[in-house]
């Protein structure tokens, strides 16, 4: 006869701070005006843009809107395109997202798709295995025709399409693809609301402001911010309760480091609870303990965003994070080694890319682990940067 085994295990103490990619929407912390807004603005057939630094929590948020959207049945699609560098690249992303939808929906794309017959299927190999069989396949006719598929769905039976182009600001190294985009969406009236994200605020201006682009004034803009601080204590000390613990003394230099930044919260918020044993409370040592862990763990992504940075640019940030001098001084050009006149330059360029924010009189860094990681390093410059840059 089989015997059970009667041992009792206890509960598993799982850290309820995640922190590596995006949450699921009853995970965020706060946001709830945010996504109201969003959410609003999509059942009024009102398309939007949404712009906000790496880590802030866009995909999350957008993720978060478009579950709602789905429970009023409309068709959700969430499409990556970040890094995407031809028009097959784009298509298998589009065919890639219809196939997460399920139920009815996805039927009726199935369907559509094998009526077109133009190489495009969900699940199995799909496009990519049409473009394996025959390279030189228009691809163009069939992003065209791709992106018709929220009017065929309204035609088809009157299911109403949301949209979310992610990262949509990397559709730039494809020449031409933002003006083949915007030549079908244009049309699609109440068929289709259109949600467009994006990381690099310059780069977002230049596609959706600028006169010369197809996309000029086709989405509202909403920027996001920083969290509210009492909403990440209140998010923070709620997750430590539940589990056990208290995050005591630890929660305001936590605050104070953070800033309001969604992931970095959520990570020191993790190193935190790792440290703090359960029927505890962390203190000001835990704290730094699981800031020295984070900054040792996020080293080798700050050393790739400090490569990907120009000479003037580096030396621009480093001024921001160390120097306590007015920023536009002959004193702070003089200690990171840059012409005066070029700094508001590399500043407007971190800027453009959220690598900074302007807040008030002297930009700060956006990342706080990058802030830190600059002011370990001190004003000493790198070798080969002291050379002033031309400029």
């Amino acid at each position: 006869m089989l015997q059970l085994n009667m041992t009792t295990t206890p509960p598993r103490d799982i850290n309820p701070f995640r922190f590596a990619g995006p949450l699921a929407p009853e995970d965020m912390i706060d946001r709830d005006a945010e996504a109201a807004d969003l959410l609003a603005l999509a059942e009024g057939s009102h398309s939007f843009r949404l712009v906000g630094p790496r880590r802030y929590g866009k995909t999350t948020l957008l993720r978060r809107v478009l579950a709602a959207a789905e429970h009023e049945q409309m068709a959700t699609v969430l499409v990556d395109m970040q890094d995407v560098l031809s028009i097959g690249e784009i298509v298998v992303r589009i065919e890639r997202a219809y196939d997460r939808l399920k139920g009815p929906i996805r039927r009726s794309v199935e369907n559509l798709l094998r009526t077109w017959n133009i190489g495009l299927s969900l699940g199995g190999g799909g496009f990519t295995a049409t473009l394996q069989r025959n390279p030189n396949v228009d691809t163009e006719s069939v992003l065209l025709r791709l992106l018709e598929m929220p009017a065929a769905l309204f035609e088809r039976d009157g299911t109403i399409s949301l949209i979310v182009f992610d990262e949509i600001q990397d559709v730039l190294a494809v020449p031409g693809a933002d003006g083949k985009i915007r030549s079908v969406i244009q049309h699609q009236g109440d068929a289709a609301t259109y949600a467009f994200a994006g990381s690099a605020p310059g780069v977002m201006q230049q596609l959706f402001s600028d006169p010369k682009r197809p996309l000029l004034d086709q989405a509202v803009p909403r920027n996001l911010a920083p969290l509210p601080l009492d909403e990440v204590a209140a998010y923070v000390e709620r997750r430590f309760t539940q589990t056990g613990r208290e995050v005591g003394n630890a929660l305001t230099p936590m605050l104070e480091f953070t800033r309001g930044h969604p992931q970095r919260s959520m990570m020191l918020a993790h190193y935190l609870w790792q440290r703090t044993s359960r029927g505890s409370a962390a203190g000001e040592e835990t704290w730094l303990d699981a800031l020295d862990q984070a900054a040792a763990d996020s080293a080798p992504l700050m050393r790739a965003i400090w490569e990907s940075l120009s000479l003037n640019e580096r030396r621009v940030a480093r001024a921001i994070a160390v120097t306590t001098t007015p920023l536009y001084s002959e004193d702070t050009a003089a200690a990171v080694g840059i012409k005066r006149t070029s700094i508001r330059a590399a500043v407007d360029s971190l800027a453009e890319k959220a690598d900074v924010i302007l807040d008030g009189d002297r930009p700060r860094v956006t990342d706080p682990m990058l802030e830190l990681w600059l002011l370990t390093r001190g004003l000493t410059p790198e070798s080969g940067e002291d050379q002033l840059e031309a400029g």
